[in-house]
């Protein structure tokens, strides 16, 4: 979601990443905390930092993510959104594995999908405001 490309096709774009950051989101958490009801505030934080990253490293993260949908499907047979946990845990831990820009995006999510995540629980648990923000 470049902030370089028309708006329908960033809102495309956005729409296509949703399912996979917010499964990414889940999976990331998963052990930490049982919170779906923040799932989606969380997802959209991330998609609104991919969104207003610098052009190449926007384009860069969602191509990735993008990607990630599609090796998924041909390493489990069915997209990452799709998989069972284990066979995600397995998916994300092969990328986290991967040299340079894989590992990285993995890490990104690994980070930043908890920081969104715990943000938006703190916000909406504790009443604080500024949740990615």
């Amino acid at each position: 979601m470049p902030a370089t490309l028309p708006g329908l096709l960033r809102t495309a774009l956005k729409e296509h990443l949703r399912p996979t950051v917010a499964q990414l989101v889940r999976d990331v958490v998963a052990d930490e905390h049982d919170g779906e009801r923040f799932v989606d505030d969380a997802t959209e934080v991330l998609l609104r930092r991919i969104g207003g990253m610098a052009p190449h490293l926007s384009a860069g993260m969602t191509v990735l993510t993008l990607g990630f949908e599609a090796w998924s499907a041909v390493r489990g047979g069915v997209p990452y959104t799709r998989q069972a946990a284990a066979d995600r845990r397995a998916r994300l831990e092969e990328w986290r594995r991967l040299p340079g820009p894989l590992a990285s995006w993995a890490q990104f999510y690994d980070k930043m999908g908890t920081f969104a995540f715990w943000a938006v629980v703190e916000e909406r648990e504790l009443g604080t405001s500024g949740a990615g923000r």
